[in-house]
């Protein structure tokens, strides 16, 4: 008798994306990493999918299968990481997105624990030495050991053997038994200042929405709640009663700078039963939280998109905050939605999904219109001023613009925020762009200073004087860079944050001024950064879209939107959808309290249905037009979009194998229900060096498509020189 194990190679590549078999004699569970040879290799990392007893002996097996099994050489973990629900979960989700099951399987699974040799060398485990006193007569001791003895005596908890230069103080004490010392594993889980927050009764109308998710039969309930109305108190009761039957919960928000603000109540009132999970957290930490996860320990765990993972044992309920937003969309392979993987969970492990917004998605409120979901609404504020005072600028007007001074700033903008300031209150300020100036222009000959990979615009970081792209990475001293007229002499154009910081510190030079954004570095910035705005010792916030999710500031009365437009110049079908979101989701940021809120939306399209819809947070008339529009288009949830991205070093090659895709899939979609456009050159051609091509796939059948998208297997195998890349459901419809 012996185990024959089915493993998947931990190597990305096409042509491994398959089962190989191995044998062993010691019982292995499918979800375990082991090591075995493979090809010249006298060792790989390698992913136990599936085991099976076989009673047979090994000889007489391979006899009647004609094969030569290989010996798995060693076992890495000592239980597996993934269970059989998750692992059949990985299955899925490499056939929905149409990537390699090995990517999948290492996006599951912290860095520590990827499928990858150099995983093996992280030492994730640290013990350190510390010295504990024993209780003991001190009649046998010296001046010396009398004096350390009664400094340890002060460390209940133990002192770190390090700390102690007294060595042969130390050895006589460990001698006669006054000392011992321990090893003890090292955590890197900080402990928590826990902050009080009073107990909370639910209003009737939460109440209602707690006991229909509790008792109710059906599996996805989308909770439509204005903002303010206390989406999050319902969480929280939601979790206090899943953790009473014995349930785990999860519970995802959509930036990295929210897990704290709600983690903190969820400490409060669930201790160590809590788990935080995302990606600024360091390595050692995310390995030890994903063990305190997979223990059972840990049955609460708030995060990010990728925290939708986690292995969490009898996983009772998922909550997805703020469900709308873009960052639950993962932009590189597997290029997966955190939504569609917590609904395809669900048939997983028997749980609930609750997707809470003000807005949510459109595909998602038109499956609560037609019983898919099952709808909650929210529609009182729970503790704040309804009631707003709205501006729309038209940016248009020169009658609205400062003399001589910001050319963003309009004058009402100004008058808004002085009295805003002097009323003690605080203003929040939105510009969905970083950097300094989007585009720094030569003064000469008017060209561009463009990325050399991508060929876009460079923006342009003033307090660093340096060019950046933002799609690349490149970067470039802006007295560096010449001109292609050989030429240094340059003007900056457009806004980023980093000027309007500079404008409003120039205009308001008494205020205390926070910027946040992606630029800014490190978590523990941006975190503290948004305590000191919460605790009121800022008085002017600017950011961007980071600043209009999910914060409560009680002193906040003004929110300025300075350009409504941007997101609408975005070439997607989401672009109506995007610019609502932001804009509605940031007028929500104020009023919060007893105190009246203000709105001024700074446009250049003032009579846009949108930015008049969004300023207002009139999502009900919004949904009837937008969804009106998607189905004239023919746009999801009509249909079904799949977007196919070739690239190659070559631009020749990667021209060719989109017309080859081209080809193959007119060839798969005969007399059905297909459009596919392109190939098309994207809005970035180049970029990092690679040249660029697109197809866009639209379809009504989710398994026909599958069944077209599986069929490119093919042509990834025979042109390993160029990428092909499948995105699911896009969030755009280029890159």
């Amino acid at each position: 008798m012996f185990y024959l194990v089915k493993v998947l190679i931990g190597r990305q590549a096409l042509s491994l994306d398959r089962l190989f078999d191995y044998y062993s004699f010691e019982e292995l569970k499918p979800g375990m990493r082991v090591l075995v040879p493979f090809g010249n290799s006298k060792e790989t990392i390698a992913f136990i999918m599936e085991v099976k007893e076989i009673d047979k002996e090994l000889s007489e097996y391979e006899k009647i299968n004609d094969i030569k099994l290989l010996k798995v050489i060693k076992t890495i973990d000592s239980q597996p990481l993934l269970d059989s629900s998750l692992l059949d979960l990985a299955k899925d989700v490499s056939k929905y997105y149409q990537c390699d099951l090995i990517k999948v399987i290492n996006t599951f699974l912290p860095p520590a624990l990827k499928n990858k040799s150099s995983s093996l060398n992280k030492q994730m485990v640290q013990y350190k030495d510390y010295v504990f006193a024993l209780e003991k007569d001190e009649e046998e001791l010296n001046t010396n050991e009398k004096r350390l003895y009664k400094k340890l005596l002060n460390y209940k908890t133990g002192l770190k053997k390090s700390e102690i230069t007294a060595n042969k103080s130390l050895k006589n004490l460990v001698d006669k038994g006054y000392a011992i010392i321990k090893s003890i594993k090292v955590s890197h889980i900080p402990e928590i200042a826990l902050k009080y927050y009073p107990e909370v009764t639910l209003l009737p109308e939460q109440e209602q929405c707690v006991l229909e998710v509790l008792n109710g039969e059906d599996k996805v309930y989308l909770l439509e709640g204005v903002t303010g109305s206390g989406k999050s108190e319902i969480y929280l009761e939601l979790a206090k009663r899943m953790l009473e039957k014995g349930k785990s919960i999860l519970l995802l928000v959509p930036e990295i700078v929210l897990t704290d603000q709600l983690a903190n109540k969820f400490y409060y009132y669930f201790k160590d039963t809590v788990s935080l999970l995302h990606s600024s957290l360091s390595e050692k930490r995310k390995y030890e939280e994903y063990e305190r996860i997979l223990s059972g320990e840990a049955k609460v765990v708030i995060g990010t998109r990728s925290c939708i993972f986690s292995p969490l044992v009898n996983l009772g309920l998922i909550i997805i905050d703020e469900e709308h937003s873009s960052s639950y969309k993962q932009d590189n392979q597997p290029y997966y939605s955190a939504i569609t993987i917590a609904l395809m969970r669900k048939e997983k492990q028997d749980c609930k999904v609750l997707l809470g917004s003000a807005s949510p998605r459109i595909i998602d409120k038109c499956k609560a219109e037609n019983g898919i979901f099952h709808p909650l609404y929210l529609n009182k504020r729970y503790s704040a001023n309804q009631d707003k005072d709205l501006l729309i600028i038209d940016m248009n007007d020169s009658n609205n613009y400062l003399p001589s001074s910001s050319s963003l700033i309009s004058k009402p903008l100004f008058e808004e925020i002085k009295r805003t300031i002097e009323k003690k209150e605080q203003v929040m300020l939105l510009l969905n762009r970083r950097g300094y100036a989007p585009m720094y222009q030569c003064r000469h000959c008017y060209s561009l200073a463009t990325c050399p990979n991508c060929n876009i615009p460079l923006n342009y970081y003033k307090k660093d004087n340096e060019l950046r792209c933002n799609h690349c990475g490149y970067h470039i001293l802006a007295d560096n860079y010449t001109c292609t007229c050989q030429e240094k002499d340059f003007m900056t154009i457009g806004y980023g944050t980093q000027r309007v910081y500079e404008d409003i510190r120039y205009l308001f030079p008494q205020a205390k001024i926070m910027r946040i954004d992606s630029d800014v570095s490190g978590f523990e910035k941006r975190h503290e950064i948004i305590e000191s705005f919460a605790e009121s010792d800022t008085d002017i916030l600017i950011g961007t879209q980071i600043i209009a999710k999910g914060h409560d500031f009680k002193n906040v009365t003004l929110a300025a939107v300075l350009d409504a437009d941007s997101s609408l110049r975005l070439p997607s079908y989401l672009a109506n959808e995007e610019t609502y979101d932001l804009i509605s989701q940031f007028v929500g940021r104020t009023g919060r309290a007893l105190k009246k809120g203000r709105v001024l939306i700074q446009t250049y399209c003032k009579d846009n249905k949108i930015i008049q819809l969004a300023s207002k947070q009139d999502y009900t008339t919004f949904y009837k037009y937008e969804i009106e529009e998607r189905k004239k288009s023919q746009y999801p949830p009509y249909t079904i979009l799949a977007l196919i991205i070739v690239r190659s070093p070559f631009k020749n090659r990667c021209y060719e194998v989109a017309e080859d895709i081209k080809n193959k899939i007119l060839e798969e979609i005969k007399d059905k229900r297909f459009n596919l456009y392109g190939p098309s050159v994207p809005f970035i051609s180049h970029r990092n060096g690679r040249f660029y091509q697109q197809l866009l796939l639209k379809y009504k059948v989710r398994e026909e498509g599958e069944k077209v998208l599986a069929s490119l297997k093919v042509l990834r195998m025979m042109n390993k020189d160029v990428d092909i890349l499948i995105d699911v459901d896009p969030e755009t419809e280029g890159i």
